[in-house]
């Protein structure tokens, strides 16, 4: 099967089973709100975010695409996104896919990680404003406060934390990890490092699997939540002598780094459920490597100077996004409310700075989303 022929069955299966997007998609080709400006999108360039943007397009405009990261680029989305008359730029030719969407000049963007944000900003550009939905993003926003124009902030509202990375993270991770590893879970020790939104599912999900979960974590308050949801709490370096399976779900650049990677006993594995891939040192696993080995798709193991190996899934990349597996739902009502948003954005006088995404179109979308799941069968 070629790769387009891949996707569109999997944007048939999405439309059978939960087609939450397709309403908005018909609200948005009557009513027009990107008529007459140029949109920039960067985001995970999935079959997920294909279904997205399949509806967006609909709402008129100009609209350009690149891709956040190579490792998480599907080559059918990209065709596929080609065949709609889409400028799409993954970053792997001569020009950078976010210097691309620059050059446009977008007057509204979708963002992950507020790195076409930042762009705009480094290049002068004043935008009619823009989506974020990462919490690495939102953090890089901040430090780049003031801003000329607004930002929705849509990841710390209701709904994204509690489906999308609590739910939709981690019942995606495990089964990667055991189409990658062959491992089941049960009686093996995991610890997860990072407890929030995202840290929380997977420790959740890794537990209901049958494995012993630690977690690490340096903020007190959401330490204490992770003691009273049951698990055990410590601090990563002890923990990481004893762990077999390790994942980092923090947003922060090298949580596993030299120092936590040296103390790692022999057979540990590694992986991410973050947003970007440098959660994990992989460089510096790659230069102090005595020998390197290709053990599978998207598994490579590292054997150290006396012999210790520890084995990293998708190149440090999330695991989750990469392998694209679970239900799509979570991710699909997220990507709910990142259209609801920027139609909000097309649409509204707001001001510049952070916005905190509205109540009511959290509620929309919701309501959006039961209607699909409570919707009497047959019907």
């Amino acid at each position: 099967m070629s790769d387009t022929a891949r996707v569109s069955a999997e944007l048939a299966r999405i439309d059978a089973f939960f087609p939450v997007l397709q309403g908005l998609g018909t609200r948005w080709a009557a009513s027009r709100p990107f008529e007459g400006l140029t949109v920039g999108v960067h985001l995970h360039l999935t079959t997920i975010t294909l279904a997205l943007i399949r509806e967006l397009v609909l709402g008129g405009g100009r609209w350009v695409v690149s891709a956040a990261n190579p490792a998480t680029t599907d080559p059918g989305v990209v065709e596929y996104l080609r065949t709609l008359d889409l400028e799409v730029h993954t970053g792997r030719g001569s020009r950078d896919g976010v210097a691309a969407t620059v050059a446009a000049e977008p007057m509204l963007f979708a963002d992950v990680g507020f790195r076409l944000g930042s762009a705009l900003l480094d290049d002068g550009q004043c935008p009619r404003g823009g989506v974020e939905i990462t919490r690495s993003g939102v953090s890089v926003l901040r430090d780049r406060l003031p801003l000329p124009f607004p930002v929705l902030n849509i990841n710390d509202g209701r709904l994204k934390p509690a489906i999308e990375s609590r739910r939709g993270v981690g019942e995606g991770l495990w089964p990667a990890f055991t189409q990658l590893t062959g491992q089941h879970l049960s009686g093996r020790m995991v610890l997860v490092v990072g407890y929030g939104p995202v840290g929380a599912g997977v420790a959740s999900f890794a537990r209901a699997a049958g494995a012993t979960v630690e977690v690490a974590e340096l903020d007190p308050v959401r330490r204490l939540v992770a003691h009273y949801d049951g698990l055990a709490t410590t601090d990563a370096v002890p923990a990481l002598k004893r762990a077999r399976i390790v994942v980092t779900a923090t947003g922060r650049q090298n949580t596993l780094g030299p120092a936590e990677l040296a103390c790692m006993p022999d057979g540990s594995i590694v992986l991410s459920a973050g947003h970007g891939g440098d959660e994990i040192d992989v460089a510096w696993l790659r230069n102090n490597a005595t020998t390197v080995d290709q053990i599978g798709a998207r598994v490579v193991r590292y054997t150290l100077p006396g012999g210790r190996r520890v084995t990293v899934l998708a190149d440090g990349h999330p695991l989750n996004i990469v392998s694209n597996l679970g239900s799509p739902e979570p991710v699909l009502l997220h990507f709910l409310l990142l259209g609801l948003g920027l139609e909000y954005v097309a649409r509204k006088e707001l001001d510049a700075g952070e916005v905190a995404v509205p109540a009511a179109l959290e509620e929309e979308a919701a309501r959006l989303a039961l209607g699909v799941i409570e919707r009497p069968l047959g019907a």
